[in-house]
C-alpha cells in the first residue's frame, strides 16, 4: 500500500471490512489532513507504525460538510493534544472534532468507524 502512494500524496486508505456505515481500514498518513468530525460515527484507531499527535475535543468553528459522514474545518479551538506511538489505542466519540499530526515519516493506523449507538 505504501509503495502504491504517489509522490506528494498525503493519505492512503484501504478498507478491510465494510458493513453499512461501519468499516475498518488501514490508514497511512504522510501529511496531516484537515481537522474532522464524523457526526454519527465513533472512531477507534490503533497506531501500528510511526509517530504523531492527536488533537481532539474542543470546537471546530468553521465547518464544511463534505458528505453525511465527514465534516472538515481549518482548526480546532480548545482541544487536547496527545502524543501517539505504536500500540496506542484511540477513541474519538461521534461528533467530536479531531486531527492527526505526523511527527515522523508517516503514521499508520488501523482505523475502525462504528455508527453511533453500536
Amino acid at each position: 500500500m505504501l509503495a502504491e502512494m504517489k509522490p506528494g500524496q498525503g493519505f492512503a486508505w484501504k478498507p478491510l471490512v465494510r458493513d453499512g456505515s461501519n468499516n475498518a481500514a488501514i490508514e497511512i498518513w504522510k501529511k496531516p489532513g484537515k481537522p474532522a468530525v464524523h457526526p454519527d460515527q465513533a472512531e477507534y484507531a490503533i497506531v501500528l507504525e510511526g509517530a504523531g499527535t492527536l488533537v481532539s475535543g474542543g470546537t471546530m468553528p468553521d465547518r464544511e460538510v463534505r458528505n453525511p459522514t465527514l465534516v472538515e474545518g481549518s482548526r480546532i479551538d480548545g482541544g487536547t493534544t496527545r502524543t501517539l506511538a505504536p500500540g496506542d489505542v484511540i477513541l474519538v466519540p461521534a461528533g467530536v472534532p479531531h486531527w492527526f499530526g505526523i511527527t515522523g515519516e508517516r503514521l499508520v493506523l488501523l482505523g475502525i468507524k462504528l455508527a453511533k449507538g453500536q
